[in-house]
């Protein structure tokens, strides 16, 4: 995370930038924060599959349990 300091710095950059620099250089951090999102995306898609995975296995945990619990109680 920049400071105050470097962010000042950067805009007096920026400020000083011709127009084609400033657009490059626009596109460069449109480039990484594209790509950021994208690894974050791919995170996120990851994190709900394991969490739908360890769902699904407390599901299958609890009807064994369920099941087992029927299988005792019952008389035959």
């Amino acid at each position: 995370m920049l400071g105050s300091k470097d962010v000042e710095k950067e805009i007096c950059k920026m400020l000083d930038m011709g127009d084609e620099e400033l657009l490059a250089e626009l596109e460069r951090s449109l480039c990484i924060s594209d790509e950021r999102h994208q690894r974050i995306s791919n995170t996120l898609e990851e994190m709900m599959l394991e969490v739908d995975r360890l769902i699904s296995r407390i599901d299958e945990i609890e009807d064994k349990s369920l099941e087992d619990e029927d299988e005792e109680s019952s008389p035959w």
